[in-house]
């Protein structure tokens, strides 16, 4: 099977985009994903990071080894009559616990029947670099030498599996980003190494309490980058830049919309705010299926704990957030009627050492726990306490107590709230033995578990090699030919013009130099049957018509195509776009041939396309890219007009340049042309 390949998640420490206030507007609409039969598309993930590797066995103190506990940690143990005893159902048991007094709202969530606590979690053989092992655990692998070379993220991979025709860009239904990261968490395992990205990063709360997104990089824009780790991370950047430029007007849309809703009060925090700013999102509409937060600072190996009262301290400070923001979180979530929708992750990259060390706190340890939160899920405790007598060489736990694999717990996560089929989640999670991942640890109750039957599959992706044929009304000559005037003089840019349009594309599409014979460029769609847009590209178009790729190539590649009978539509600048009337099987026909040159019929809609000489073309005056030709396209061709420099110029509509007399007869013979309005209806962009 052909897979998309995902950018690779492992970013250098320290390497972080500018955020900044602004952020570009683009007009988007409709809803993204289709409705489901087994009515599960509502549901959404959230994943929180605990970064630094959290003090498992202090954030839950096994109460049945409480002697060995306090003999471990002499001078940072907690008080046993501080600890809030858990479940008293369990006294006694390897899964008694007592909370950490800080956290009386995870144990508020936990008497709700709305918290799970998975112990003892971690992968085979940890590894105690920070980097290295959310870097793992972000990939979705264990860092063996089976899979060192996996360089996609687990998130990515799941969500190209349950969506395979989304692109990354907003158009038609697709409005929303499949994942949005907030905090300034950088390696995260959604990223595509294609021209699309499966998520945006939003950081920085500000005083309106939203997240500001990436606007712009200082410095010219990056176009050439390095063979090399750096230049990976350059892309990684250009791109996420790009993704979140063209959705900040709907987010900024759907998150005042949330401001509407009945507000829960947070505690002032990076944490808490990043998960009112979750709330508030998707209570006002959006679609996005990953939210990942992080609060960070958790790495304490030194002053965890005050000496004089180790009640209290950077650890049980970190606690009383992380315990508060969930459940306020939830709370609000409640409030506004869309806790049902959303399950929420908490995990660190490991743990800490069993023993302390000789500075008020623990060094590096192996494993760790999951907390796993919201109304379906099954309240109680997965997995044994940590054996603390059973220690490696280093006093940490001893890998071999290693219980529940991380994998195991986010599989269950994708297969038993979000639907992913066994196939998907042995695609999620590469090169891990079945039995790993496909344990069912039932953390989701049996009530909102997704049953079999609805369970998506992966589909392996298409590709097809277009052929097209098309001519502009205009830049057709009585020679038969279009002129070539625009590459001729120097004008026609050497990068796709669409990226400032109200096409809103950024594609990275650009030539050194034009073949023999191109007119202009052009922007071609695919569209599916649903009428949603599934691909764009930038392509130049020939004198003769023919549609070729950058290079002059007549066959242009479309590939990760859903097997689905397919139209494509094609947009210029300055004339009413067409979508194509022939449907192709993505499935069957492999180099299909798109010639909307040769009748009316051959687009879609009434009169699309005028009769010039026997060659059917699309027809000049849309100046303003609406569909519409009208005096909104007079006011183009008006305020050019008296520009006398040749130029690249909307209200060109005959391609030799200039703007002037001939242009305006061009747009007058066709004002009152109305596009088709699937293509162009109020509903497009």
């Amino acid at each position: 099977m052909k897979r998309r390949k995902f950018l690779k998640s492992g970013l250098v420490a320290g390497l972080t985009p500018l955020f900044v206030n602004g952020y570009a507007m683009n007009s988007l609409s409709a809803s993204m994903i289709p409705a489901s039969a087994c009515d599960i598309d509502d549901r959404v993930l959230v994943i929180v990071y605990l970064g630094g590797a959290n003090d498992a066995i202090n954030a839950a103190v096994p109460l049945n080894q409480f002697g060995e506990y306090r003999d471990a940690r002499p001078d940072i143990h907690l008080p046993q009559n501080s600890l809030i005893k858990l479940d008293n159902s369990l006294t006694g048991t390897s899964q008694d616990l007592g909370l950490h007094p800080s956290l009386t709202g995870l144990k508020d969530l936990y008497d709700n029947s709305k918290l799970s606590i998975v112990q003892r979690v971690g992968y085979p053989q940890p590894n105690r670099s920070h980097f290295t092992s959310q870097d793992n655990m972000l990939k979705g692998i264990d860092g063996t030498i089976a899979n060192s070379g996996v360089s996609e993220g687990w998130i990515g991979r799941f969500l190209t599996d349950k969506y395979p025709t989304y692109k990354g860009l907003p158009f038609d239904n697709h409005e929303d980003p499949l994942g949005i990261i907030l905090g300034d968490t950088q390696s995260t395992g959604f990223h595509t190494a294609a021209e699309h990205e499966m998520e945006i990063n939003l950081s920085g709360q500000d005083p309106a309490g939203f997240f500001n997104i990436i606007s712009s990089l200082s410095g010219e824009p990056i176009s050439n980058f390095p063979n090399s780790e750096n230049g990976e991370m350059l892309s990684y950047i250009s791109q996420v830049e790009k993704s979140t430029q063209v959705y900040s007007e709907r987010i900024s849309s759907v998150f005042d919309t949330g401001g509407m809703a009945p507000q829960e009060v947070y505690p002032n925090s990076s944490l808490a705010n990043q998960l009112k700013t979750v709330a508030r999102l998707i209570v006002g509409g959006s679609k996005t299926k990953v939210f990942m937060a992080k609060k960070g600072g958790w790495d304490n190996h030194v002053n965890a704990v005050n000496a004089s009262d180790t009640r209290l301290g950077k650890h049980a400070n970190l606690l009383a957030d992380l315990g508060d923001s969930l459940q306020s979180f939830q709370n609000d979530l409640v409030a506004k009627g869309i806790s049902s929708q959303v399950v929420t992750v908490v995990f660190s990259e490991f743990g800490r050492k069993i023993i302390q060390n000789g500075n008020l706190g623990t060094d590096h340890g192996t494993m760790s726990s999951m907390f796993v939160v919201g109304d379906a899920v099954n309240a109680g405790v997965f997995g044994d306490n940590i054996d603390i007598l059973n220690q490696d060489n280093q006093g940490a736990p001893d890998p071999g107590q290693l219980q529940n694999d991380y994998r195991t717990v986010f599989a269950n996560i994708c297969q038993d709230w979000m639907g992913a089929s066994d196939d998907s989640i042995l695609n999620t999670f590469p090169l891990t033995p079945s039995q790993v991942v496909l344990t069912n640890l039932g953390l989701i109750n049996s009530n909102e578990k997704v049953d079999n039957t609805c369970y998506f599959e992966p589909v392996p992706p298409v590709s097809l090699t277009i052929r097209g044929r098309l001519y502009l009304e205009g830049f057709l000559e009585s020679s038969g030919l279009m002129s070539t005037e625009l590459a001729d003089s120097g004008v026609l840019p050497t990068s796709q013009p669409y990226g400032d349009t109200r096409y809103s594309y950024y594609g990275e599409e650009s030539v050194s130099s034009f073949p023999a014979n191109t007119v202009d460029w052009l922007l071609m769609e695919v569209w599916n049957e649903s009428n949603l847009v599934i691909d764009r590209k930038a392509v130049l178009l020939r004198n003769d018509g023919r549609i070729t790729k950058l290079n002059g190539g007549l066959q242009i590649l479309v590939s990760d195509l859903y097997p689905e009978k397919i139209r494509i539509a094609f947009l210029h600048r300055s004339h009413i776009g067409v979508l194509a009337s022939k449907k192709i099987d993505a499935a069957q026909e492999a180099t299909p041939v798109v010639n909307i040159s040769t009748a009316v019929d051959t687009v879609e809609g009434n009169n699309q396309l005028k009769n010039i000489g026997g060659k059917y073309a699309m027809i000049a005056g849309d100046a303003d890219q609406n569909g519409l030709i009208n005096t909104a396209d007079y006011s183009y061709w008006k305020r050019s007009s008296t520009n006398s420099v040749a130029g690249y110029q909307n209200a060109d509509l005959n391609a030799d340049g200039l703007v002037d007399n001939s242009d305006y007869l061009l747009w007058k013979n066709n004002r009152s042309k109305i596009g088709n309005p699937i293509l162009h209806g109020i509903l497009k962009r």
